[in-house]
């Protein structure tokens, strides 16, 4: 067996086997969770949902996609970008339905960055402006989160909460400062990139942050894209709430800004499938501080997380009626068979030759 196979198949099978980790964290998780809480309180509670307010929620999930959209829009537009919005949803539903199917947790934006650089044919612009996304969302989480901690205070006995959330926002916005002092990004080019830049992907890495460092002449853009990311985490917060009053669980709203972002810093964390089990296990143990039932609080969690499959899931309608995708795909099989055609003929040639 040729290395680069057997490198390939090795790859292939720790990839796997940490699925299969990260499916069984989630999978112990909610069977701890459900033998701690009353899953028949939880099932009574479901059938009494106010039809209404369900629909409130699902309305600031749809807001909260184009929101989404548009923050990407802006980004890609600040480069001169001339893709549409309407491509760009589509790219994105389709992205979300794929993260959905495919094991790993960066596979919707491996499929985004695709379908978005066959659509502009530039997979670095493609690549950077996920990247500043991604980038925007952990800055908007990290501010929501410090705010939470500081409100929180020693509240709930959580010792040295204000001292933590004034750390790290001071560690935050000394490396965003960083970002945009030159000597210091010289000094990191010149001391750690260099270095290694005999290697074929480090020298594309450092392209792409070389683009992605330039949207740096893009203060405006960048501003409103944060702004942009903030009212998605916000609605995103709101959509808990309004699930929770559509069960008659009546809790100040302020804990639910309080309470999210610092479960949402937990989904991230790479340790189950898209989040689940620990999502749920978060939201049960932050609301219990707030006098919330277990058996409420996972029903609120668990019903937030099938809205938003539901509405990530549209992306595989989306995806079969997607033209430019059949057509992408059309045109890469013809790739194929035309490069298999010549590979052939050249190996035809050769044995004639030999002969």
């Amino acid at each position: 067996m040729p290395p680069r196979r057997r490198a390939t198949i090795a790859t292939m099978t720790k990839a796997g086997i940490k699925q299969l980790l990260k499916f069984g964290v989630s999978l112990l998780l909610l069977f701890f969770i459900l033998r701690l809480i009353d899953w028949r309180g939880s099932l009574e509670l479901a059938g009494r949902a106010n039809l209404g307010l369900m629909a409130v929620a699902v309305g600031l999930l749809l807001v909260e996609r184009i929101l989404s959209v548009s923050k990407w829009l802006l980004l890609l537009r600040a480069k001169g970008s001339p893709i549409t919005f309407w491509r760009l949803l589509v790219i994105n539903y389709i992205g979300g339905f794929w993260g959905l199917v495919l094991p790993s947790s960066v596979s919707a934006d491996i499929v985004r960055g695709y379908y978005l650089s066959k659509s502009t044919a530039n997979v670095s612009l493609a690549v950077t402006s996920m990247v500043i996304d991604r980038l925007m969302g952990a800055l908007s989480l990290v501010f929501l989160g410090c705010v939470s901690a500081w409100m929180v205070g020693d509240t709930f006995g959580l010792v040295h909460a204000r001292l933590i959330a004034a750390g790290v926002a001071g560690g935050s916005i000394l490396a965003i400062a960083l970002l945009f002092h030159n000597d210091f990004i010289h000094w990191v080019d010149r001391r750690i990139i260099q270095r290694v830049a005999d290697r074929k992907i480090i020298r594309q890495v450092r392209r792409w942050i070389v683009s992605c460092l330039k949207y740096r002449q893009y203060p405006q853009a960048l501003c409103m894209s944060f702004l942009l990311t903030m009212f998605v985490q916000m609605l995103r917060i709101l959509v808990f709430y309004a699930v929770a009053v559509s069960f008659g669980v009546h809790v100040s709203v302020t804990y639910y800004f309080i309470f999210v972002p610092l479960m949402m810093f937990l989904i991230i964390l790479p340790v189950s499938i898209n989040g689940i089990g620990v999502r749920e296990g978060s939201f049960v143990a932050f609301f219990a501080l707030v006098g919330v039932p277990s058996a409420q609080a996972f029903i609120i969690s668990f019903v937030v997380s099938v809205l938003t499959t539901l509405m990530t899931a549209v992306g595989g309608i989306v995806y079969m009626f997607d033209k430019s995708a059949i057509t992408t795909q059309k045109s890469e099989v013809r790739d194929q068979m035309s490069e298999t055609r010549d590979q052939n003929k050249e190996s035809l040639a050769r044995s004639k030759k030999s002969e």
